[in-house]
């Protein structure tokens, strides 16, 4: 469990984004965050993930040994790195060894057998996405952080994408913080709503 305790949060301690912000994160749970574009969304999980201090109020962990893992709105690849070894980056660094089947089964999951030796640059925006979404997944962090993981994907690929997503969580009973603008997709894929 993550609890959000009377978090204030932005760039400037007169103008916050969000102040006296109260949420608690609890296992096996998805959250949506719908708001307008400003608000505060990305900047609310980049204030989780640690990358942000907050202006005022505190972030308690359960479990500060948990892995917390943010996939960006940007998608962000390893441009040097072929599409297996972006995917299996993060397990490295935290010292897994055998990652390449595994590596290929995310890749065939996402869409994108047949390009485990393909580069970022090689790939669409949606690949691409994709791609990032394949990372993030594979690693099996305790808590996953999407700002619009979905955004770049056609309605189909998107639904795909989706299924994906929930039939990972079920299995990992996770926590699961995902930004988007569609309420529709809120709705399909959260347990609860939060509208900034």
């Amino acid at each position: 469990m993550i609890e959000l305790s009377n978090l204030s949060i932005g760039y400037s301690r007169d103008k916050p984004l969000l102040s006296d912000f109260n949420l608690r994160l609890e296992n096996n749970k998805i959250y949506g965050i719908l708001g307008e574009s400003g608000r505060g969304k990305t900047t609310l999980l980049r204030t989780i993930a640690g990358l942000l201090k907050p202006l005022a109020g505190s972030i308690r962990n359960d479990d500060p040994s948990q892995k917390i893992f943010m996939m960006h709105q940007s998608y962000t690849s390893f441009d040097w790195l072929n599409c297996r070894d972006n995917v299996t980056i993060a397990a490295k660094v935290n010292g897994e060894r055998e990652t390449s089947g595994r590596a290929e089964e995310m890749l065939t999951a996402v869409g994108l057998a047949g390009y485990e030796k393909k580069y970022p640059k090689q790939l669409s925006g949606g690949q691409r996405q994709r791609l990032a979404l394949a990372r993030t997944l594979f690693i099996n962090p305790a808590t996953i952080l999407m700002d619009e993981p979905l955004s770049a994907l056609d309605d189909v690929t998107r639904r795909q994408m989706q299924n994906l997503i929930l039939s990972r969580h079920q299995k990992e009973k996770n926590i699961i913080v995902l930004v988007t603008h569609s309420p529709e997709e809120a709705k399909r894929m959260c347990d609860e709503i939060i509208t900034l």
